[in-house]
């Protein structure tokens, strides 16, 4: 961190958001552009020129606009909506130019669809690390919304909304009990306490909720998350950080009550 950006936190905040949101119209707004020029130079090879091949590649870019718009500050969504944007563009491009009979593009589909994927999740971690490297706690006054894997327990993330905080695991199939059992959500008002603490490793660590499976214990930060009378025990890396984040949702949250 320079001395300028140290003495002034707000313009710090600023710049990384600049950053990140740099970084994301790459993935909703620029992924599908070079799609849509391959998809015109392919149907321009055709006589007459086959325009219909162009409805898919634009449709696409109205969905990136829209999903831009909608997850613009949901940090979750940001690496999944890479790979698929770009993902689904190659596999798209390899299909149209086999029903145009451009087979030497269709020979590479598999692996241009694989890089293409792996390269826009790239790009969509990017944009994560942006906000995330380092989290300052000044940025809880804005509209991101963190999603944190949890240490040693696999599938399981913290989320911090703007006015929820949630601890979730995912299952591939339907979760035992139901959705509802595998998550835990409170509003940010029912939060009594967040605090940074130490694991050695040695702890049981238990979750009232169903996990995919059983937590592995490791030594490292953690957070200590309390509310509607129930205390989690979470591992996480960045604890001191996320712990003063959260705290700051958590007291603006309960001025406006």
């Amino acid at each position: 961190m320079s001395s300028v950006e140290a003495a002034d936190p707000a313009r710090a905040v600023a710049r990384q958001h600049k950053r990140a949101q740099n970084y994301l119209a790459r993935v909703y707004l620029a992924l599908p552009l070079p799609f849509l020029a391959a998809s015109v130079l392919i149907a321009n090879r055709q006589s007459p020129f086959a325009w219909p091949a162009l409805v898919f590649p634009l449709a696409v870019i109205v969905l990136g606009w829209f999903l831009w718009r909608r997850q613009r500050y949901q940090l979750g969504r940001w690496t999944t909506a890479g790979a698929w944007f770009s993902g689904v563009s190659w596999l798209y491009l390899g299909l149209l130019s086999l029903s145009l009979d451009v087979r030497w593009l269709g020979a590479v589909i598999a692996p241009a669809v694989l890089l293409g994927a792996f390269l826009g999740a790239l790009l969509g971690r990017t944009a994560q690390r942006a906000i995330m490297a380092p989290l300052r706690p000044e940025l809880a006054g804005t509209q991101y919304e963190l999603v944190l894997q949890l240490r040693g327990v696999l599938l399981t993330t913290l989320e911090i909304g703007t006015s929820t905080v949630t601890v979730r695991a995912r299952f591939f199939g339907k979760p035992p009990g139901g959705g509802d059992a595998a998550r835990r959500t409170y509003p940010l008002s029912e939060v009594t306490g967040v605090f940074p603490a130490s694991l050695t490793g040695s702890e049981r660590l238990k979750f009232p909720i169903a996990l995919p499976m059983k937590p592995v214990g490791s030594a490292g930060p953690a957070l200590i998350l309390q509310a509607r009378g129930e205390d989690w025990v979470l591992p996480l890396g960045p604890a001191d950080a996320v712990a003063e984040f959260l705290n700051r949702r958590v007291a603006a949250a309960k001025l406006t009550l």
